[in-house]
Order: C-alpha cells, then structure tokens, then sequence
C-alpha cells in the first residue's frame, strides 16, 4: 500500500470515527417525548378490559396475584394514577378514567386483593384501617384519584374516613413509617400513604397534608443512608434504618415523594444519580446497591440483577426522570425499556412483554409504565408534548 493510501485510509477511517461520535453525541441530547396515538389508546383498552374482568379464576388479575398478592393491587392502582394523570391532561377521557377508577377500587376492595394485607378478617366492605400501610395507601391514592375526576362520588366518605384513620395513625406512630406487615416498616410503602393524604388536603383542605411535612423533616434527620444520603429501605419501631438503600426502592420513593416535597425528590433524585447509575450516552444503567455489581437472580423486589443493574432500578428511574422533567435523562432510560421489551398487540390492544425471556409481567409492567410516562406534576416541556393524546 502506498503512502498515499495510507493516508486516504486513515482519513476515512477519523471520518467514521468522529462522524460515531458525533452522532452517539447528537442522539444522547434527545429528550423524551410522550407515546402518541393509536399506541396509547390500545394500551388503556388492554388495562380496562383487565380491570372490567376482575380477579376470578383465570383472569390476569388472578394469574398475577398468584404470583405475588402486591403485584394484584398495583396493578389496579397503577391503572387508576395513569388514567387519572390522562384525565388530567385530556377532558374528554374524564368520564370513562373515573369508571374504571372506581373498578379498579371495588377490584381492590374485594377479598382476593385486600386478605393478604389485613390484621384482622372482618365481614364489613370497609377495609381494615388497622392493617397494612402498603394496601391502604394505594387504596387511599386510588380513592384520592377517583375524587378528583368525581368529587360527588359515593366513594368520597370511605376517601374521608381512610385518610383520617392514616393521619391519626402516623401521629401516634413512634417510627414515622407504618408497618407494611407486622414488624416490618418498608419506606417505599409509606411514600404512598403520605401522597395520598396530601391529595386529600389538596382537595378538601384537611390538615392531612402536615404529616406528609413532618416526614420529609423527620427522614432528612433519620431516614438517610450516611454514605449516599438516599433514603433506607426500612426502618424499626423506632425509626431507627434496618436496611441499606436499595434501587428498586429509592426510585420507588422519589416518585411518589414527588406528589408532596418536590425539593426533596428533587435532591433524591440528583443523589440516587450520583451514587447508583453509570452514564453511557445513548443509555444510564442504575444499579440495585451502590456500588455492587454481581450478577444473581436477585430476590423478589430486585428480579434478576445484571453486573449489579435492576429491572426495576431503571423503571423507577425512568419514571422519576419524567416526573421531575429531566428529559434527556428519561430518553437514556426509554431507550433501554424499548431494548428489553416485546410488543404484544391484538386489533384492539397493545401491551409487552420482556424481549429475550419469558416473563409473565403483564399487566402490571404496562400499569407501572403508562404511569410513568405521564407525569403528575406540571412540567411545561412535558406538558406541551403531551396535548396531543386524545381519546
């Protein structure tokens, strides 16, 4: 080869090179941009119809809670906060979201959903306001949603009596977290408890909302990881951290802590960023545990951990990147969603499943994911994206 060649060679070679770069450059400043229709709206038929279908044997309800009882509920809860966030954004969907709203709560309140998470068997309709703080807070948020769409709903009493019940419950609580199941305080489950009493202040004016206040004082002073500063997985009855901070839990966290300190969330997502992901450009991977990378079948919460990066480390992360407007972060995160997803579409339907295993995570992934994509609060960038979606 002559020099001459060499040369040439060389120069397409750098070309190539900086003509990578600069599109690995270009394509990591996108920003996210909400799904359009007709997706969006075969997505919602697929979780109203799951809802419609209830929890009896062999509906996908059943099938999932067989799985795990918590994942039954989020699966209607999750529904009710992505049809209440489209509500908000779309009028016309206003009507059909607080029916399906109110489904998902009577779904919640049956026996099959609400046993696995009460102290106490009682024949009455009411739930039992003594038991589980993770039951009773997505009950309360989804009772919270639905008086939103439909303040004269004849759910608005059980709404008032639920959150009174919480409110008092946490002012006598030594921790500041209620019990998830007896003696275990998880900080995730709480978050929700506390969003929902803050909508109920929102929309009547009670003084629920001080205890959300309260807790954000109280976890900055106890709450906190002392090497990361992200909030611990659990506490004990005196409020006092069990277990170190784990991804799935702090992303969890931050979205719900969104809906009622969002200078907090703010700061727990900036630090979750810092000492639980890797930056890749094009994608941000989070991890389970600061700083771990083994690579195991991770246990119920994580799911299967890769070189120390969760499924659900990255879901959460992912919703938290849209509810607190940071786009190109969100994108990053989208775009690895769409590398491990499948589309499973019918004429009238569309939901996914996880692409290279075969996983049974629908319908709660496609209830989780909806929500995420549409944030609660008000970020003008991605408000204005959004006004396209009709129903």
């Amino acid at each position: 080869m002559t020099v001459r060649a060499l040369l040439i060679k060389r120069k397409k070679s750098g070309l190539l090179v900086l003509f990578l770069m600069t599109a690995w450059t270009l394509l990591s400043l996108r920003q996210y941009e909400p799904p359009e229709q007709p997706e969006l709206h075969k997505r919602v038929a697929y979780l109203e119809r799951v809802i419609q279908e209830g929890t009896g044997p062999g509906t996908a309800l059943a099938a999932i809670g067989q799985q795990n009882p918590e994942w039954e509920l989020f699966t209607l809860s999750f529904s009710a906060y992505a049809f209440a966030n489209l509500a908000a954004q779309q009028p016309a969907f206003r009507a059909e979201a607080a029916r399906y709203i109110d489904l998902a709560i009577g779904q919640a309140l049956t026996p099959p959903v609400r046993d696995a998470f009460e102290y106490r068997a009682t024949a009455s309709a009411a739930p039992d306001t003594t038991g589980s703080v993770l039951y009773l807070g997505h009950l309360n948020l989804m009772l919270g949603c639905l008086r939103e769409l439909d303040p004269a709903s004849p759910r608005t009493e059980l709404h008032n009596a639920l959150s009174g019940a919480l409110y008092r419950r946490y002012t006598l609580d030594a921790s500041g977290c209620l019990e998830s199941y007896p003696r275990l305080r998880w900080v995730p489950d709480n978050t929700v408890a506390l969003a929902s009493l803050a909508l109920h202040s929102q929309l009547t004016g009670s003084e629920y909302a001080s205890v959300s206040h309260q807790w954000v004082t109280r976890a900055k002073r106890q709450y906190l990881d002392a090497h990361t500063g992200v909030l611990v997985s659990q506490v004990d009855a005196q409020g006092q951290p069990q277990e170190e901070p784990r991804g799935s839990m702090v992303g969890w966290s931050i979205w719900f802590i969104s809906r009622f300190d969002l200078a907090f969330a703010q700061e727990q997502y900036k630090r979750y960023e810092q000492h639980f992901s890797t930056n890749l450009g094009l994608v941000r991977l989070y991890q389970e545990r600061a700083g771990q990378h083994t690579t195991n079948y991770g246990d119920l919460d994580s799911g299967p951990l890769v070189l120390g990066y969760s499924i659900p480390a990255n879901a959460f992360a992912f919703a938290d990147a849209v509810a607190l407007g940071d786009l190109r972060n969100a994108r990053r995160l989208q775009r690895l969603i769409q590398l491990g997803r499948r589309e499973i579409e019918t004429p009238t339907e569309l939901r996914y499943g996880v692409r290279f295993a075969n996983l049974p995570v629908s319908p709660l992934a496609e209830a989780l994911l909806l929500y995420s994509e549409f944030p609660v609060t008000t970020h003008s960038s991605v408000r204005s994206s959004t006004a396209h979606v009709a129903f």
